[in-house]
């Protein structure tokens, strides 16, 4: 449920980021590989979520966590950057503008790609496809 749902959910938000700056080889890793991390992100909200347990705040908090890691894993740093400490320029010497962009494009792919998953996930618990684990 994770790896098809994130997977075909982020493609688009992927290939806007990579295809332009990377090419296609790297579109299709990059979603093959977030593919795979919504597959895992499923199996982690399938043992967070539980039966009798309608806490909001921590689904959104596994979807969350996940975005947070993914997006600043795939930040990368400027060669033009000097290093201890980590300076790269305006606005805000440690994170330019590069950088900012590469958060805010990254964030986007990954809401999208954990927050689809979720939504497949919550679909398949009320379609009784899968079950919640029990507190």
């Amino acid at each position: 449920v994770g790896a098809i749902s994130g997977g075909v959910a982020a493609t688009p938000f992927i290939g806007f980021h990579d295809i332009p700056l990377y090419g296609a080889a790297t579109w299709e890793f990059d979603t093959d590989m977030g593919s795979l991390q919504s597959a895992l992100f499923a199996i982690v909200y399938r043992y967070c979520v539980r039966e009798e347990d309608d806490n909001e705040m921590l689904n959104m908090g596994v979807v969350g966590a996940f975005v947070v890691v993914r997006t600043l894993s795939r930040v990368r740093v400027p060669e033009y950057c000097t290093a201890v400490p980590l300076t790269c320029g305006s606005p805000l010497s440690y994170f330019d503008w590069n950088m900012i962009q590469q958060l805010a494009l990254n964030g986007l792919e990954s809401a999208a790609l954990f927050g689809a998953a979720a939504v497949a996930m919550e679909f398949a618990y009320k379609k009784e496809f899968i079950s919640k684990f029990p507190n």
